[in-house]
């Protein structure tokens, strides 16, 4: 092989890495904010000094989230993949 061939594998070689830990890192955040969701939902529930009604809007509101999270996550995943396809 010549050394440009030797060169561009490295590179590519480098790219693939680079994706992988993209991959990792944007798994870790939704891990992280659905941790952090989940939490703050228990602690809702637990919450005595809120009625039903605000208890109800509050979960709502958090399960909304929980699907942006999973459709960013979505998108994020995608768009790494295919930037180094």
């Amino acid at each position: 092989m010549s050394k440009r061939e030797v060169d561009i594998r490295r590179k590519v070689a480098d790219i693939q890495k680079i994706k992988v830990e993209a991959l990792k890192k944007t798994e870790e955040m939704k891990y992280s904010a659905q941790h952090d969701l989940e939490k703050i939902s228990h602690d809702i529930m637990k919450t005595k000094d809120l009625g039903t009604e605000v208890k109800t809007r509050l979960t709502s509101e958090i399960t909304d989230l929980k699907n942006e999270i999973e459709r960013k996550y979505a998108e994020l995943k995608s768009g790494v993949a295919d930037k180094t396809t």
